[in-house]
């Protein structure tokens, strides 16, 4: 009798513990780091500089650099944004970087295979409409609902042209709210989904073209100020939304000659909603004059167009590959977390002798455990929903998985942001 208050006070230590897992770690997102020789490995770095400012590594095709403390990092001259920044520091030899965007840098932005073009069907959503005017440029006189669908029906053209199916969620001065969009979607078992947008800024000298995909679950996105989100829909196509969004980002500035404000993450609702792998374009800002008339010429929306087409294609010939990339990572983190799950539940049978004789209550302790926190965007998941994810073999198609219809449920029309 004198060891039950003992073994109850740990029973009860450990539920916490392994209930509530540690605060800082969940806004991170992220319980795994990667060191600099991780990253050097991965990305098959034959050299790695440090400047005092930006850490590069470079090999005979790729040269990526980061920055020390900032979310922003450039790939082959591209801008691109990480979800957390590097942490540590180089001179002090604990530098870092989270080990979810060196999974989306290894296998989404920086992978080699390639087969032949996957058709697709490709859903082109010029942003606002009809009683929603969108920004707006007095000097030209420009609607961002008119330029955005525009451009759109130049994108369609080309990508009809290029082979491609194409479907709109609007082709006149229609109102759709961001919920319609996201269910059109869905309903035209779209393959891919290309927000078309123009910015506007208080500061009249901001330019450039931006680019958004959905942040993984556990952190915040690019924009200050935003909050750490849940897992959504649109995380299952993670690595996709990446490669779909790298892919067009890196063409369109060079196609546009536009200043680069890079591939950023946001938790817009039409990314978030949206079950395919999608994007959100932003292709120049009316509050810049000269930037809006820019804009306005049909030879530059032409190179745009082609641009975003040509950054499609070249997804369409790696999509199988990163399928099959992604559903081996998925099974291979499965099975990480599952020798995990059984490491807890000896531990805990170790620490309660008397009761692991009786199964059952050795069962339900081991299925309170919680899986070891996310090292990819996927462990965010529901439980059912990392299943399925181990399990498929394709990530890009817009039919859900059955598990997913109580979340269709729970983003009922005009409730989500």
């Amino acid at each position: 009798m004198t060891h039950f208050p003992l073994r109850l006070t740990l029973f009860f230590f450990l539920t916490f513990v392994f209930l509530f897992p540690a605060k800082s770690d969940q806004q991170t997102g992220s319980a795994a780091w990667r060191s600099l020789s991780n990253v050097q490995t991965a990305l098959g770095s034959t050299n790695c500089v440090w400047d005092g400012d930006s850490l590069c590594f470079s090999n005979d095709q790729h040269v990526v650099r980061f920055y020390q403390g900032r979310r922003k990092f450039d790939v082959d001259g591209t801008t691109l944004w990480l979800n957390a920044p590097p942490d540590g520091s180089v001179t002090g030899g604990d530098w870092r970087i989270a080990a979810t965007d060196l999974d989306l840098l290894q296998l989404a932005v920086l992978p080699k295979d390639e087969g032949a073009a996957k058709p697709l069907c490709v859903m082109l959503d010029p942003g606002h409409g009809g009683d929603d005017d969108g920004a707006s440029s007095r000097d030209p006189v420009v609607r961002e609902k008119d330029l955005t669908l525009s451009i759109a029906r130049l994108i369609g053209a080309s990508l009809t042209n290029a082979g491609l199916q194409v479907v709109y969620t609007r082709t006149n001065d229609a109102t759709l709210t961001l919920d319609q969009r996201s269910l059109m979607a869905r309903r035209a078992k779209a393959d891919l989904f290309v927000s078309v947008h123009i910015n506007r800024a208080s500061n009249a000298e901001a330019a450039g073209i931006e680019t958004y995909v959905l942040t993984p679950c556990g952190y915040s996105g690019t924009a200050e100020g935003s909050r750490v989100r849940g897992w959504q829909i649109g995380n299952r196509n993670d690595f996709h939304n990446t490669m779909l969004g790298y892919s067009i980002h890196r063409r369109l500035i060079a196609q546009a000659q536009s200043c680069d404000r890079g591939l950023k993450r946001q938790s817009f609702s039409v990314l978030r909603e949206t079950s395919c792998p999608a994007v959100l374009i932003e292709f120049g800002f009316l509050s810049n004059h000269a930037e809006t008339v820019r804009m306005l010429d049909g030879a530059w929306q032409a190179k745009c167009a082609a641009a975003v087409t040509e950054g499609v294609l070249a997804y369409a010939k790696k999509a199988d590959a990163l399928d099959k990339a992604v559903a081996e990572k998925r099974a291979r983190d499965a099975e990480a977390n599952e020798r995990w799950r059984q490491h807890l539940a000896s531990q805990t049978a170790k620490a309660f002798p008397a009761v692991s004789t009786n199964k059952a209550p050795a069962i339900a302790i081991a299925r309170a455990v919680p899986a070891p926190l996310p090292q990819t965007p996927a462990a965010c998941a529901p439980t059912a929903e990392r299943a399925v994810l181990a399990a498929s073999t394709s990530s890009t198609t817009n039919v859900a998985p059955i598990v997913l219809g109580s979340l269709f449920d729970f983003y009922a029309t005009g409730q989500t942001e």
